[in-house]
């Protein structure tokens, strides 16, 4: 081949190639260009910047056929970037994006074929006619979401009036805590000082009875030591007696073994008040019991009117009586003190009267208020809005009423106190549990406009098959066979702004990942909660309706929509 003949050739290539080229550079610079975009390529200046912001591109060489974008951003409407979109409108259906590799394939892709703009297919409008049944769709759409938009307000109106409920209750149940809490404080301490009181009472007590039976068992000792002396002397003196030849001592003798029991019983009388006498007092005490009369100093006695028990010489006597007045100082001390106990046995016996007849009779002295149990559901009503005063008043006459300090400690007293300390700390413990629970629960993303708020106290439901699954939304969801619950997952975030509902940390699977769930909400008319499917092992999805997803926004969107599929009809197509 020679030079001529080459450069013939190579010059008929080019101007195919150029004409080829020519050919696929759209007549329209913005074709291919969604309605969202068209302001980004038309507003800009001059110089356009790629969509991944790496490179410029001016307005002529958008849709030349030349990929000078890598994000095909400056070629929408040609096949000349990989990574580029092509939008087909298709008036009268549902507008779509294709890859930019099928444009101008010979194939019609979009409806109103304006993906093969370059003349080598024909292609016919069938958009309408395809596009009837989705437009149809789109219609019952938006009226599912006009109605659903109003449901969405009612909702979120709802949750202002709930949340300032809350939030209020919340105030007024943090005010009455910290009253409660001081009336508690003074209830407690109260009981502290009875119950001390009581104790040193029960000390007391133990106290005097260990006392008593000490001195029971040294009266008794006293008792055997007198007889043990009594029972020599009589020996001593029946010795004596024996070994004389005198009558007088002989019938002396003999009155004294005539009266031998009878001494025996004057003895014991005797070592009952023995305590504080001396050995020789004692001594004096018991023989002058055995004679019959008492030790003088003269030694003259009349024995033959001993035997009538009366003493001839009254000058004795009153040695008589000042043994028998030491004899009464120690008997009196030892009936102070039985006395002294007596009063503690007697004191045992009102209290166990008292207690009979709190069993009889509790209210006559104490009535709470049926109003006292706290209605924690329902704390900022007008009706309940005293039961906090009526606490008070109680606790203050309570408090003025109870003496601590007398003593004996009144019983009654004492457990009015410690029934009132108890219900008083039984509410406030009620109301600590109900703020904490109403804390936890404000704390909560609840949506931009607490849409969800009504959710926290909800749970939903749904039977497939033999499971039943139920979504409680900032708690937990759960999977029941029978009497079997598997939790799916707890309570995690919103995701996908507000779209979706994540539960993760769910039980384990059998030699696999916790399980886990993701609820994808979109609009409905009611909550409910359908199409629950595990697409991959131990990883769940679920579908929720419910009105609180159908925003105004998505309905102005479908609207447009809409109104964009009707804007080309066909002339002689009528839609019913």
């Amino acid at each position: 081949m020679d030079a001529s003949t080459f450069m013939y050739g190579l010059v008929l290539g080019v101007l195919c190639i150029s004409s080829i080229a020519k050919s696929a550079v759209p007549k329209d610079p913005f074709i291919g260009i969604s309605p969202q975009d068209e302001n980004y390529y038309k507003v800009s200046s001059e110089s356009i910047k790629c969509k991944d912001g790496f490179k410029k591109f001016t307005k002529a060489q958008l849709n030349d056929d030349f990929c000078d974008c890598p994000d095909g951003t400056d070629e929408p409407g040609t096949s000349a970037c990989p990574e580029g979109k092509f939008y087909c409108q298709n008036s009268g259906h549902i507008p779509v994006l294709l890859f930019s590799s099928r444009v101008n394939d010979g194939i019609c892709d979009c409806c109103d074929g304006s993906d093969e703009y370059d003349g080598q297919v024909k292609c016919e409008n069938t958009c309408w006619e395809a596009g009837k049944v989705a437009r149809d769709k789109l219609r019952k759409k938006i009226a599912t979401y006009k109605e659903g938009v109003a449901l969405r307000k009612q909702e979120v109106e709802k949750a202002k009036v709930a949340i300032t409920k809350d939030e209020a209750e919340l105030s007024k149940l943090r005010n009455e805590e910290n009253i409660l809490e001081a009336l508690v404080q003074q209830l407690k301490e109260h009981k502290e000082r009875i119950e001390k009181a009581e104790e040193n009472e029960r000390l007391q007590k133990e106290k005097e009875e260990k006392e008593k039976i000490e001195a029971e068992e040294k009266a008794e000792r006293e008792k055997r030591k007198v007889e043990e002396e009594a029972q020599q002397e009589k020996g001593e003196a029946m010795g004596k007696n024996n070994g004389g030849e005198n009558p007088i001592e002989s019938v002396a003798h003999d009155k004294i073994g005539a009266l031998d029991d009878s001494s025996l019983d004057q003895v014991n009388d005797v070592s009952e008040d023995t305590e504080g006498l001396s050995k020789e007092e004692l001594g004096r005490l018991v023989a002058s019991r055995w004679t019959g009369s008492s030790e003088s100093k003269t030694e003259g006695v009349d024995v033959a009117k001993d035997d009538h028990g009366h003493h001839e010489d009254h000058e004795e006597m009153p040695d008589m009586h000042d043994e028998e007045e030491e004899y009464d100082g120690y008997a009196s001390e030892t009936d102070d003190d039985s006395g002294k106990y007596d009063d503690v046995d007697t004191e045992d016996d009102t209290d166990e009267a008292y207690e009979e007849d709190t069993h009889d009779d509790t209210g006559s002295s104490y009535k709470p208020d049926p109003e006292d149990d706290l209605d924690l559901s329902d704390t900022t009503s007008p009706s309940n809005s005293s039961w906090l005063e009526k606490i008070q008043q109680t606790v203050r006459n309570i408090l003025q009423a109870v003496n601590i300090f007398g003593t004996p400690v009144d019983k009654s007293e004492a457990d009015k106190v410690r029934k009132e300390y108890e219900e008083s700390s039984s509410k406030l413990s009620k109301i600590q549990s109900r703020i904490s629970s109403l804390t936890q629960k404000l704390k909560h993303d609840f949506g931009t406009q607490k849409e969800f708020y009504s959710f926290y106290d909800d749970c939903f439901e749904s039977k497939q098959s033999k499971y039943v699954y139920k979504v409680c939304p900032f708690k937990k969801a759960s999977q029941v066979e029978g009497r079997t619950t598997t939790t799916m997952g707890r309570w995690d975030k919103f995701e996908d702004s507000y779209q979706s509902m994540i539960f993760s940390n769910g039980d384990r699977c059998w030699n696999g990942p916790n399980r886990s769930l993701k609820v994808k909400l979109r609009c409905g008319l009611k909550n409910e909660l359908t199409d629950v499917d595990e697409p991959s092992r131990c990883e769940y999805v679920a579908f929720l309706s419910t009105p609180v997803l159908c925003l105004e926004e998505k309905l102005k969107e479908m609207e447009d929509k809409l109104d964009l599929m009707n804007k080309e009809k066909p002339q002689g197509h009528d839609e019913l």
